[in-house]
């Protein structure tokens, strides 16, 4: 009697045993998340291209002298710009790499006493900007934070007032320099995200001839300038 129930009792547990492990394998039951599903909903994916629209403040300094040192400035400039940006991702992981472009309608003056002839006023103005620039970035859950760097050209024009004698009085340049600086971007959706950023820009020194200001010197400036911005982009 004992024997019997000995052998029911294993078979049960064999059935038992069995009709588990064919519930575990069974299409109803929850199979384990794998790594690379994982690791895709927690990284956004920031490949591809992309336009947008930028806009914040700006202070910079630009330095001028004439070509004999008795007439210059230091001077303060502070405003506003506004701009559109396109650029390209590739992602490797969480990691991105891209290009940046950006134009910018800007406003960016000051004034000043000259320094040698303080009856005069020293003033200057930075316009329109751009840069076209390299990026990369690291991804954390559904933020890019990244550093740029590259090239920038910018449009300035500046004089002394009054100038005695002289045909223009108002020196107007292009300028080249580099660019560098850092941001962080948020993804809101998978098309639209939000961006702030800090760029400085560093132009080379352009001269202008004699009697573009003044009368009898040359004229010298040279710009620079920090900006922070913020912005949305649009990637397709």
């Amino acid at each position: 009697m004992s024997t019997k129930l000995f052998l029911a009792g294993l078979c049960a547990g064999l059935l038992c045993t069995t009709v588990s492990a064919a519930d575990f394998g069974s299409a109803d039951s929850p199979s384990p998340l794998s790594s690379q599903t994982a690791v895709a909903d927690i990284i956004h994916d920031w490949s591809g291209g992309y336009v947008g629209v930028v806009g914040g403040g700006a202070v910079g300094e630009v330095k001028t002298e004439t070509g004999s040192g008795t007439l210059g400035s230091d001077t303060t400039l502070r405003g506003g710009v506004a701009g559109v940006t396109a650029g390209y991702n590739i992602q490797n992981g969480n990691m991105v790499y891209g290009v940046e472009g950006d134009v910018s309608w800007a406003k960016v003056k000051g004034d000043q006493s000259c320094q040698g002839f303080p009856s005069q006023t020293c003033y200057y103005e930075l316009g329109l900007q751009g840069t076209a620039r390299a990026r990369v970035g690291v991804v954390t859950d559904r933020t890019l934070l990244y550093v740029t760097g590259g090239l920038a050209v910018a449009r300035g024009q500046g004089g002394v007032d009054p100038v005695v004698g002289a045909a223009i009085g108002e020196d107007k340049q292009t300028y080249l320099g580099f660019v560098t600086g850092v941001g962080a971007e948020y993804a809101m959706t998978e098309a639209l995200s939000f961006k702030a950023e800090y760029l400085y820009t560093d132009y080379v020194s352009r001269t202008s001839p004699l009697g573009t200001v003044s009368p009898l010197d040359s004229y010298r400036s040279e710009p620079s300038s920090h900006v922070l911005r913020v912005g949305l982009n649009y990637r397709f």
